[in-house]
């Protein structure tokens, strides 16, 4: 038969003490290496690549300027070359030819030619460089000689001229030139300028046509028009009073 307990068996205090109630792991303290992670550090990097950034877009926008700013100041002229030319463009007297900013002689680009009842010639010139200064000059000279067809040459030249087609063209006559005398600029939105003076003096006809631009802070400038036709016109006088 099985035994009651003893008396009092119920009441007694179990032996040893009790483990505290598990609760699992949020219950127990966080042991070594576990738990959650401290929080991030505050990265710097995006701080320093903005800077990064800004700074290469000032260092770039510096050297862009620095390029554009030499580029349109370079010299454009060519080393000075000793072509021996026509000899009707002898004519045309150094100082008109330092006026123009042309005073290097280009073979390559003048001759003459027998027309049977006379002859045309071209005379070229450009810029020496170290001389003539910045920007872009060039002279070119055409004289033609028909004792049958004077006035046609000249109504044909001024016709061409007023047939370019880069720009608008403006007519106006000039006075004290040979027997007559035109001029006619080409109008346009770019930086080049292009003026050609036409005379007819007796069975000569004369066309110079000046073209160029000026030098601004980083390209390009449409030159002084008054300074182009100055210089124009003293080519075309210089060679008209030899003819």
């Amino acid at each position: 038969m099985n035994q009651p307990p003893p008396h009092g068996w119920h009441r007694q205090p179990p032996q040893g003490p009790y483990p505290p109630q598990q609760q699992g792991w949020q219950g127990h303290p966080p042991q070594p290496g576990w738990g959650p992670p401290p929080p991030p550090e505050k990265s710097k990097a995006p701080v320093i690549i903005t800077l990064s950034v800004v700074a290469l877009l000032v260092l770039g926008g510096g050297i862009t300027a620095a390029v554009l700013y030499f580029g349109a100041h370079e010299d454009g002229g060519s080393s000075k070359r000793s072509d021996q030319l026509p000899a009707a463009c002898s004519n045309v007297s150094e100082a008109a030819l330092k006026k123009a900013r042309t005073t290097n002689p280009n073979k390559r680009s003048s001759s003459e030619t027998d027309l049977g009842r006379g002859k045309r010639t071209i005379c070229s010139w450009n810029q020496t460089k170290g001389v003539d200064g910045e920007g872009l000059r060039n002279t070119d000279v055409y004289v033609t000689q028909d004792a049958e067809e004077e006035d046609n040459a000249y109504q044909q030249a001024v016709q061409m001229a007023m047939a370019n087609t880069q720009g608008t063209p403006q007519q106006k006559p000039l006075e004290g030139l040979g027997d007559e005398a035109t001029a006619v600029l080409m109008d346009g939105t770019s930086a080049f300028t292009d003026i050609s003076i036409i005379v007819r003096k007796g069975d000569h006809v004369v066309e110079v046509d000046h073209t160029g631009w000026d030098v601004g802070v980083f390209s390009p400038k449409r030159a002084d028009t008054a300074e182009f036709e100055a210089a124009a016109r003293g080519i075309a006088e210089a060679m008209v009073s030899k003819l």
